[in-house]
């Protein structure tokens, strides 16, 4: 695989730098909160960014970074971390269960456990704030000033569970100027979307910003059951900012903000992995891959869906996704002399219940009512950092997290409890409690005027600790046995560092290079998921430690016309924790592995002529688990040289906006497509639990925008060419069957919007 790897990567980057790139490294042509803004000359504008915490230029900071100011995010009509798959290279983002719990994957490391205490591999941030809760990170999409991914381990200043990388999300923060703006979207699906926002000037010192958004959509699957549409969205959400500045060297935020959704849940399609002739003789016999692709098998109680249609299916049950969110945050900045102190208070809340009908099909294997749940979480960061445009920068700080989160699931397998001992139901409870303390430091020095060095680390000090308890009940939830099937009170805690060291080297003033070594660790953590297994819950698994070596080259060229940025990785990862859903309906995650992981990334972003903006970019990866063996039922499994789930091995996006001016205004028309080359969603790497091959998205709009660019007319389409895409699934090897997720078919509307 690696050989092929190295064959291919060399033409592959060649053929992505000629290609001029506009999506992954956006220019930042709106306010950031130190109130840069840039010319409108024609030319590729300055992109600012606070990927290392204080805000510098995009080109000169040596890291991979893919950044998208609010206009880009307007134009692509992003509306969730989801979207961002269509932009960023080796980004991944698929939310199964709506908004409930995304699944996040960047470079080939990201989590496949569905359960609620699945804390992301790429670390989330909103307003500087770490959204640890899943059901959380899909919110906040809309009034943005900028969305920043940072690619690869940034431990240092990130702290845990950025071993993928780190999405930040950053609200538009209220100025001393009235202005607004409104939005009304109308499509297919009965959908409609509403945003607005202002700003409200209360004093010389003294703002205000109100933004909210609301959406609405008929389901896109039809349930032959009830003769209703499911997978539909009902959600809102809002964000409150009252921003002070008594004077220069003085900013504070404070933001509240949350939201809801109410709307049935993302359900799969059933697929049948039985031999029916066997099953009719009393034998669970598996087909193979090409049989059960082709819907030629059963489930475990003989029921075959053979409808091709993937947005037609039968269902035994109503389903449903209910979210709130709450969160206050408090950010504030002071000048001290040639030094900023920043402090980042944040609170979130979320609670979540979902119902998910378990096999997709009229004859009810189980059902699973997630929740309700509810997780709580308090952070605390301080950093003081220089100011100074020497040779000499420094920044330092300490980080505190208080989480809970209390759990109660209720797993009903009435139906297939001759199985199961005569356990028709398990009802699961617990409550974990984290507790993180980190201190960090980095700092760069000029070794000479064109030599930088960057050195980082942290010390991250965690402790968890989980009184979890399940109960074999009958259906109605009456305990079959005299106590519970478990009840267990486990604590852990763990010492872990991260650390960054980056050299930089200015070639010319518009030509930089750099290569760095980056440590980052995943957090430890409890077995919630083995809701059946008394075994499986008393697993603790360890952090999981990565190891990155980067080199790349950021480039500015033919007069800031062409930004060229180039980066290559090769990740060492120890003790990889693997999300394991077993054949007999077990699921644990251990330290199963070791991995490599080995890529490049092309970045392009091109103005050839005023009126054209032009881009691709390119992502290439190979990854595969090493010493990788395990017994499941006495039977040894070698997955070694296996690549890891959700990694493609390529992946590209090619977008363009081309503009008309009239005297009116302009008129212009964007398109952007998408390939992802075929990924496993199991470690084993089955044909039959895989995308099937690449998949394939392709979005397009045309409109209109005034002379004052105060109103803007559009029509849209995402999924133009209505292509067919398998997003993820699951085998429930015990139970024969398969359920499997496919996105969303094509939606098309039209958009307005107003600007004061």
């Amino acid at each position: 695989m690696i050989r092929k790897f190295h064959k291919t990567l060399p033409t592959a980057a060649l053929l992505a730098a000629l290609l001029p790139q506009a999506v992954c490294a956006q220019e930042d042509t709106g306010q950031t909160r130190d109130g840069q803004t840039d010319a409108d000359d024609g030319l590729l504008d300055t992109i600012v960014v606070t990927a290392q915490r204080r805000s510098e230029a995009l080109q000169e900071v040596p890291i991979a970074v893919s950044a998208l100011n609010a206009e880009r995010i307007r134009e692509a009509g992003f509306s969730d971390v989801e979207d961002l798959t269509s932009t960023v290279p080796n980004l991944s983002v698929s939310a199964l269960w709506g908004t409930s719990n995304p699944k996040i994957f960047m470079r080939g490391i990201g989590n496949n456990n569905f359960n609620q205490t699945a804390e992301s591999k790429v670390a989330v941030y909103l307003d500087q704030v770490y959204l640890s809760a899943p059901s959380g990170q899909l919110f906040q999409m809309f009034d943005l000033d900028r969305i920043e991914v940072l690619r690869g381990p940034q431990g240092t200043l990130y702290g845990k569970n950025a071993t993928g990388g780190a999405i930040s999300v950053y609200s538009q923060l209220p100025d001393d100027e009235f202005e607004g703006y409104a939005r009304a979207g109308y499509g297919n699906y009965d959908a409609i979307d509403l945003e607005a926002a202002v700003t409200i000037p209360m004093s010389e010192t003294l703002s205000a910003r109100v933004a909210g958004t609301w959406t609405k959509r008929d389901g896109y699957v039809l349930d032959l059951a009830t003769g209703d549409y499911v997978n539909d969205a009902d959600q809102w959400a809002a964000r409150g900012i009252l921003r002070w500045q008594p004077n220069a060297g003085v900013d504070i935020a404070l933001n509240f903000h949350g939201g809801a959704s109410d709307a049935t849940n993302n359900n799969s399609v059933h697929r049948g992995i039985f031999d029916p002739a066997q099953l009719a003789m009393g034998n669970l016999v598996r087909l193979s891959a090409e049989e059960i692709i082709a819907r030629e098998g059963v489930d475990a109680l003989g029921y075959r869906d053979d409808n091709p249609d993937p947005y037609v299916n039968t269902y035994g049950n109503d389903t449903f996704g209910d979210i709130e969110l709450f969160g206050i945050s408090l950010v504030g900045d002071f000048e001290i002399g040639n030094t900023l102190l920043t402090s980042v208070t944040g609170y979130e809340n979320s609670k979540r219940s979902v119902l998910q009908d378990g096999n997709g099909a009229p004859s009810t294997i189980f059902t699973i009512n997630w929740g309700p749940s509810e997780f709580e979480s308090i952070s605390q960061e301080f950093r003081l950092a220089s100011q100074n445009d020497g040779n000499f920068n420094w920044l330092v700080g300490v980080f505190g997290f208080h989480e809970t989160g209390e759990v109660d699931n209720f797993y009903n397998l009435a139906d297939i409890s001759f199985a199961l001992g005569g356990i028709e139901a398990f009802d699961q409870a617990y409550t974990q409690k984290t507790d993180t303390l980190a201190a960090f430091a980095q700092s760069t020095v000029g070794l000479t005027d064109r030599l930088n060095l960057t050195v980082g680390a942290r010390i991250n000090y965690e402790k968890r600790t989980i009184d979890h308890q399940s109960f074999a009940t009958t259906e109605a939830g009456v305990s079959l046995l005299p106590g519970p099937l478990f009840d267990l009170d486990l604590s852990e805690s763990w010492t872990e560092w991260s650390g960054r060291v980056a050299l930089d080297y200015e070639i010319t003033p518009d030509i930089m290079a750099f290569a760095s070594v980056n440590r980052g660790f995943t957090s430890g953590g409890f077995n919630t998921g083995a809701f059946n297994d008394p075994l499986g819950a008393e697993r603790v698994f360890d952090p999981e430690t990565v190891v990155s070596y980067e080199a790349g080259v950021k480039s500015t060229l033919l007069g800031r016309r062409l930004r060229l940025n180039v980066t290559g990785f090769i990740y060492d990862y120890s003790n990889l924790q693997v999300f394991t859903f077993t054949p007999s309906g077990l699921q644990f995650i251990e330290n199963a592995s070791n991995a490599r992981v080995e890529g490049v990334e092309v970045e392009v972003q091109s103005r050839p002529f005023d009126n054209l903006e032009l881009g691709a970019s390119v992502g290439l990866m190979s990854s595969e688990y090493r010493d990788f063996t395990r017994d499941l039922g006495g039977v040894t499994e070698d997955l070694s040289g296996n690549r890891l789930i959700g990694a493609p091995n390529s992946q590209f996006n090619v977008v363009g906006k081309y503009t008309v001016p009239v005297s009116a205004g302009d008129f212009w028309v964007r398109g952007d497509f998408t390939y992802t080359g075929n990924r496993y969603y199991d470690e084993r790497e089955l044909e039959e639990i895989s995308s099937e091959g690449a998949t394939t998205n392709l979005n397009a709009s045309i409109g209109f925008t005034d002379i004052d660019e105060r109103i803007e007319l559009s029509l849209w389409a995402r999924n133009l060419t209505n292509e067919v895409n398998i997003i993820d699934i699951l085998d429930v090897g015990l139970f024969g069957y398969q359920n499997v997720w496919y996105n969303m078919p094509r939606t098309y509307g039209v958009s307005l919007e107003y600007r004061f």
